[in-house]
Formats: C-alpha cells, structure tokens, sequence
C-alpha cells in the first residue's frame, strides 16, 4: 500500500466560465457539431442525454475543456459530488461549468478511484459543511493534497468486485421492499 494524493493518481479540470459557452453559440446537432455535457449526464449517468452543441472551430477554442471515453464527470453545482465514467461508446465532447473532468491515470482502477474520491467527498462535506446538507466539492488545492493509500492495481481490482457485489446486493434489498 502506498501513501499518495489524489492529486497523484489523477488529473482534474473543472468546466470553463459560463461566458464560455453562451447560448448564442450554441448550434444544432449536426457532422459538424459538437456536444456539450452537462450536470444531467452525471447525475442520470447517461452519456446520451444531450441539449446543447457548438461548432468544431469553437470547440477546438475550449480543447482543454474536452471530455472523451474513460473519462469521469462530476457534478459541482446544484447535486453536488455525483460520479460517472464516460463509457467507450461515449462521444468527445465538452464539459460545461458546471462539471468537473477527472483523468484517472493508468495505474488505478477508476473504478476503484471513484469510490475513494466519493468517500472524500463525504468525509470532507461532514467535516467541513457545519451541519448543511448539501455536499460541497473541495477547493482544487484541497482536493488535491488529499491523502489516499493506494493499494496495488491487483488489490483495487479485488476491492472494486468486492464493492460491486454488495453494491448490487444492496440494490436487490432495495428493490424487494419497494415492491413490499
């Protein structure tokens, strides 16, 4: 195990200003066009969810806002906090201000990276919301000097199928009471 940061193990880009992406832009879905992503895709985790596009040229103006397969949203304003991984059909795209893009570097298991970043998450809203309900996304620097052990690829690999089973235990519970 491995003493590290999450600023070690990924790299973060939060969504370009709002001025950056003004609905005068925005242009029609078309060969031309490219998607922007929103809050709605990280909450949903649906990468098909789609309202806004801009011109290539544009985007090509916001590249370092670029988002692509195997990338992780999350959401930063409104539902704060929530995780999903662009899946390999997934289109490139934009983030908008309201997301934040994390690269996982290639010796984690992303999934693996996204139960530790949502702990984080929780540990840092309960330590320093004062009693608000409503999870707040750290600072950059804070985020990023974060400490996490990182255990061997091998290991997170073990952990994520051990989380995923109870994760879908937990689901199976949960939809035999709603059907109680």
């Amino acid at each position: 195990m491995i003493s590290s940061s999450f600023g070690e193990v990924a790299d973060y880009k939060k969504g370009p200003f709002g001025s950056a992406l003004k609905k005068e832009i925005f242009v029609p879905k078309g060969n031309n066009a490219v998607k922007i992503y929103e809050q709605q895709n990280a909450i949903n985790k649906d990468w098909k969810l789609e309202r806004y596009f801009v011109t290539r040229d544009y985007a090509d103006k916001l590249k370092g806002f670029e988002v692509k397969a195997g990338d992780v949203l999350v959401s930063c304003a409104g539902t704060i906090g929530e995780l999903y991984i662009l899946p390999a059909e997934a289109e490139t795209g934009l983030i908008n201000q309201a997301l934040m893009r994390i690269r996982v570097h290639d010796d984690v298991n992303q999934t693996w990276f996204c139960y530790a970043f949502n702990n984080m998450i929780k540990h840092f809203s309960n330590k320093y919301s004062n009693g608000s309900a409503i999870k707040n996304i750290p600072p950059f620097a804070d985020l990023k000097s974060y400490c996490l052990m990182l255990p061997p690829y091998d290991e997170q690999n073990k952990i994520v199928d051990m989380l995923l089973k109870i994760d879908a235990k937990i689901e199976t519970q949960n939809k035999i009471i709603e059907d109680l």
